[in-house]
């Protein structure tokens, strides 16, 4: 009932006269009642005195007569009372004859009439009683007395007064009582409606007004606080939350411009990072093509130096077996001399293949962390997440930082292109204990991805030139050959393990750092190895 109360359309001013109206009439019907039942009580009882005088009187004026004959002055006697003004309509005496009941005496010309069961019991209690009947559309009021013959006869009397006065009292009370509940209630609503006009529908108004006001853009929109009664106080606190709302709407704003500035600010680093990878893929292509032509030209001019030597060697012996013959010992000279020509190009191709090499001591996790900032754009843009673990450090080798930073550039790239989705790459760096007393560590490295995998046919050829697992126009097949040159190149080892489905591990050993004094010393000097 609350909840459909609640849920109701109804206005408030509608509710509150409601429940105003039904309180009053409510209050009023009761009150009225109790005022009327009282009143009429007291008028009843009023009546029901008069009427057990007039009855007692009768009843012993009646016991000095014998019950068959009563002399004709008792019934003018009784004719007096009547007139009298007591509003009796009947006074009726019965007398007991071997057990019957018989009227002996009434001042009603109608005759005998049906007993009431309250005079029979007052009959046989010998007790007076007083009680009211009703009687068609009115009540009557009954006094019954018990009374004793002078001829020793047991009998009663009974007066009976009609209520018709007091019925029509209780009338003209309903009356009166339903006109006050009307005019009470007309008054009621005359009066919720004028408070609520000139108080409640004015202040409700006038704050629904500022709202649409602030809700349109004029922040600066704020309540009458002069409102009547407790609407200035509302009106106070509506205004403090306008201002809590356009404080919290200004701070909104600016957190906004600075996200937003932040944003554009992320946006520009990753466009940059995004540059940089570019550009470190760039080089690492033209790096690969470089080695592979070194490789080529290095493998060229030593199969093809061997034979020419043999060849040169034979050929001078020819020379030395035919200088007799001034024709053949030409020809031979002229061989000779193309050969010791060959012979040169292929120093030269042997020596532009040997490059000198930098080593400075170089920090592992330090070269490890700059190549996945590095490469941070891609792996957050295919949900790859990485993880570096590391203790004990710093972690120093002695090394080409270039190269070794082509290293690991490799073999993130390797292991990216192996995860389809997303996933994770997990680099792990300790130091393994010396296998001789008095040595220097060495670092290992562990490269995890939980990528497709390799299967065990094509692991044994993982680090061959031109082998690739990739695609076909994915991969060159020079990455990880070229990572396993570096690796030798720095004095490590390199190996592979997988599982198909679970990924792969790519397991690094570095040499610890040798004269760390002098080469930390010196931070600015390199030291040149040619290979």
């Amino acid at each position: 009932m609350s909840k459909r109360w609640n849920n109701s359309k109804w206005s408030i001013q509608t509710r509150i006269l409601v429940l105003t109206l039904v309180i009053c009439i409510f209050v009023l019907a009761v009150t009225e009642w109790l005022v009327t039942l009282s009143s009429i009580r007291a008028l009843e009882r009023a009546r029901g005195e008069r009427i057990e005088t007039v009855a007692r009187y009768l009843t012993d004026e009646a016991e000095r007569f014998p019950a068959a004959g009563f002399p004709p002055d008792f019934q003018t006697h009784v004719r007096e009372f009547i007139e009298m003004g007591f509003n009796i309509s009947r006074v009726d005496i019965y007398a007991d004859f071997d057990g019957e009941l018989k009227l002996v005496q009434s001042s009603s010309v109608s005759g005998d009439r049906a007993l009431e069961g309250q005079e029979l019991a007052a009959l046989q209690s010998g007790t007076a009683e007083t009680f009211i009947t009703k009687e068609g559309s009115g009540r009557l009021l009954f006094s019954v007395h018990p009374l004793e013959f002078s001829d020793g006869r047991r009998g009663f009397l009974t007066v009976v007064k009609p209520l018709q006065v007091v019925d029509e009292i209780l009338a003209i009370h309903v009356r009166m009582g339903l006109y006050s509940v009307i005019v009470a209630s007309l008054l009621l609503v005359l009066a919720i409606t004028w408070l609520f006009r000139t108080t409640v529908y004015r202040s409700v108004r006038h704050l629904v007004a500022v709202m649409q006001r602030f809700q349109t853009g004029e922040v600066s929109a704020r309540a009458d606080e002069d409102l009547v009664g407790e609407f200035g106080q509302l009106a106070c606190h509506f205004n403090r939350m306008l201002e809590e709302i356009q404080r919290l709407q200004e701070n909104l704003q600016q957190g906004i411009e600075e996200a937003t500035a932040e944003l554009a600010k992320r946006n520009r680093e990753l466009r940059e990072l995004n540059l940089q990878l570019y550009e470190a893929q760039k080089r690492l292509t033209q790096a690969e093509r470089l080695a592979l032509a070194g490789q080529l030209t290095a493998t060229f001019a030593h199969e093809v130096g061997s034979p020419l030597s043999a060849v040169s060697t034979h050929l001078q012996m020819l020379m030395e077996e035919c200088r007799s013959d001034s024709l053949v010992y030409a020809r031979l000279r002229l061989v000779s001399e193309q050969i010791d020509r060959v012979c040169a190009i292929v120093e030269n191709l042997l020596a532009t293949t040997r490059q000198p090499r930098r080593r400075v001591p170089v920090d592992l996790e330090e070269i490890i962390l700059k190549v996945a900032h590095l490469l941070s754009p891609t792996m957050e843009s295919r949900q790859i997440r990485f993880e570096f673990k590391g203790s004990g450090g710093p972690f120093l080798t002695e090394g080409d930082p270039d190269q070794l930073q082509q290293l690991f550039l490799n073999l993130f790239n390797n292991s990216l292109d192996a995860i389809p989705g997303a996933g994770t790459l997990s680099v792990e760096i300790r130091r393994e204990p010396p296998a001789e007393k008095g040595a220097l560590s060495d670092f290992r490295i562990d490269v995890r991805d939980s990528g497709i995998g390799i299967s065990a046919d094509r692991l044994q050829h993982i680090f061959d030139p031109l082998f690739t697992t990739k695609e076909f126009g994915k991969g060159s097949g020079l990455g990880l050959a070229v990572s396993k040159k570096i690796v030798r190149q720095h004095g490590g080892q390199i190996s592979v393990s997988s599982t198909p489905g679970q990924g792969s591990c790519f397991t690094i050993l570095l040499p610890e750092v040798r004269q760390l004094e002098q080469d930390w010393q010196e931070p600015q000097a390199v030291r040149e190895v040619e290979v």
